[in-house]
């Protein structure tokens, strides 16, 4: 099965919802211990991770909705959607390694022993969805048509 703009466009929104969400919240209550909707960590030229996360979600799912209802721009707007996904899957992999790999080389046993799928920070999450949205748009045809844009 090819996968379609329009996947991209909703898997995109859950991503710009999801981080949007977090980050808003990390400006308006802090978090103080990581978890799927906070944004504690370190820091990437002095924000969060989240607000990064935010725009590329944001720019994928604008790429992918134009992409869906603008046919004539779907060759143009392929690789640069291609581009985004891999952008924000090196991101938050990297993020995430930093979050949890990183503790879990360091620490061992001890990490996994207080290790909970509720303190998983949000851009591990993210990298998740960043992985399945390049997954669709390496699945996207090459050419436009017109049959798989609905």
């Amino acid at each position: 099965m090819l996968a379609r703009p329009s996947h991209i466009t909703a898997l995109g929104a859950l991503g710009t919802l999801f981080a949007g969400g977090v980050t808003l919240r990390s400006y308006i209550a802090p978090a103080t211990e990581p978890g799927i909707f906070s944004c504690v960590g370190f820091k990437v030229f002095g924000y969060s991770p989240c607000p990064y996360g935010l725009t590329i979600f944001f720019l994928i799912t604008l790429l992918a909705a134009l992409m869906w209802k603008i046919p004539n721009l779907y060759p143009r707007l392929r690789t640069p959607l291609l581009v985004l996904g891999i952008v924000g899957v090196l991101f938050s992999g990297w993020v995430a390694w930093r979050e949890i790999g990183l503790p879990a080389v360091t620490l061992g046993n001890v990490f996994w022993q207080s290790f909970s799928l509720a303190k998983v920070p949000a851009c591990a999450w993210g990298f998740v969805v960043f992985v399945l949205t390049l997954g669709l748009v390496c699945k996207l045809p090459t050419a436009n048509p017109k049959s798989s844009l609905s």
